[in-house]
């Protein structure tokens, strides 16, 4: 039986996705298809529908990006708003929605160091150091000082020289780190997202109120992250299942300190979650309860260890769910079952192996989809293909 899945794991878009997953999935075999080329499922890692060649990777919610050698984005999945950064997107099978379930070049004539693709917008650094943003833009999002969409890159205004973006797990928020250890966020600021201890909305960066040294930030779907140069975790905005990690409920409109004295050399920023590794590899999530890999499915406002033992290299935060790389290059995901890769529908609130064997170099978990790059070079994705989020044909013939 499928797993049932958490209403809050869609936007209202995908109400007919809900339908058909909840009405038409079964069987083990890897594979599932619901109304024809409608809807797709893939319980296991599969090839993008792509020649190219990358060698890193991005996951949005039904969205998707990798980065050639030579620093050309390209980016495949929901493009409603612009977010794929191109224009030859088509509507998809069954529904309205703009999507390409083929990588197009996102932007053709930049080259990027970094890319960030979100639910409806994204953001990049480019190889001149500039940080642009593209895709729905009403709430600020683009930073741009204007409140529109745009299917191309626009300049984040201020002149800033950020080291890295995060444009966060919803429509809603984006943040950013300068070579300072300065975190910046932008878009709306309802429960403090912004870090600065306003709850007035800004379609430019403005600054995170902290006397911490950032080396790290990152966005989620109500609340953003950073770790600072000692390892401490600090949290704020919106807090529904604990995702602060502060002991206590309520939001906070300032950096709070994520309890447990844990010291962390990366950090993963999930929809309502995040997750910590430490210098030694071991991860500890806190947050929405089925993200969290404990065993337990039951949310906490401080960080649990995650099962298993494993000994983690780097650590990714979807919306529901979560996935590790160990040392050896082996994927480890736990979360929404049909999103985790381990070839079945079972109930992962343990990490489970993703199928296939396959060594990773890079693996980003998403919303809706999982996409990586093995050692080897190929290009994989596992999970809901809605919108063509895992790069396989959903358009019908």
């Amino acid at each position: 039986m499928l797993l049932s899945l958490p209403s809050r794991l869609f936007a209202c878009r995908h109400l007919t996705t809900i339908t058909l997953i909840l009405a038409g999935c079964g069987g083990g075999d890897g594979v599932h298809q619901d109304s024809p080329l409608e809807r797709q499922i893939y319980l296991s890692p599969t090839p993008i529908t792509s020649a190219l060649r990358f060698d890193r990777a991005a996951q949005g919610y039904d969205l998707g990006c990798m980065l050639a050698p030579d620093g050309q984005a390209w980016c495949w999945g929901s493009n409603e708003d612009g977010q794929l950064g191109a224009l030859s997107a088509k509507a998809c099978q069954g529904g309205n929605v703009a999507c390409s379930w083929q990588p197009v070049a996102a932007a053709p004539t930049l080259r990027w160091q970094a890319i960030s693709p979100a639910q409806r917008h994204s953001c990049g650094i480019d190889t001149l150091g500039r940080t642009l943003c593209w895709g729905f833009g009403l709430g600020g999002q683009l930073g741009d000082g204007l409140s529109s969409n745009s299917s191309a890159p626009v300049l984040v205004a201020g002149g800033h020289r950020f080291v890295q973006v995060d444009a966060g797990r919803s429509s809603l928020l984006s943040c950013a780190l300068d070579a300072a250890g300065s975190a910046w966020c932008w878009g709306p600021a309802g429960d403090g997202t912004l870090g600065n201890g306003s709850s007035v909305a800004s379609n430019v960066p403005v600054q995170v109120t902290s006397s911490q040294t950032f080396v790290s930030v990152g966005a989620g779907q109500n609340h953003a992250c950073a770790i600072d140069n000692s390892g401490q975790a600090w949290c704020w905005g919106h807090n529904p299942f604990g995702s602060l990690g502060r002991g206590v409920s309520g939001a906070s409109l300032l950096p709070a300190a994520v309890t447990g004295g844990l010291q962390f050399a990366a950090l993963a920023v999930g929809g309502d979650f995040n997750c910590g590794l430490t210098a030694t590899g071991a991860a500890w999530c806190w947050g929405f309860g089925q993200a969290l890999g404990d065993g337990v499915l039951a949310n906490s406002d401080r960080p649990v260890a995650v099962a298993g033992g494993h000994v983690f290299a780097s650590i990714s935060a979807g919306y529901q769910h979560a996935c590790g790389l160990t040392t050896d290059g082996s994927a480890w995901c736990w979360g929404v079952a049909i999103l985790t890769g381990g070839g079945n529908e079972a109930t992962s609130k343990l990490p489970v192996a993703v199928s296939g064997g396959q060594r990773w170099r890079a693996l980003s978990a998403g919303g809706t989809a999982s996409c990586g790059i093995t050692t080897g070079g190929q290009a994989l994705c596992f999970g809901i293909n809605g919108n063509g989020a895992v790069g396989q044909n959903n358009l019908g013939p």
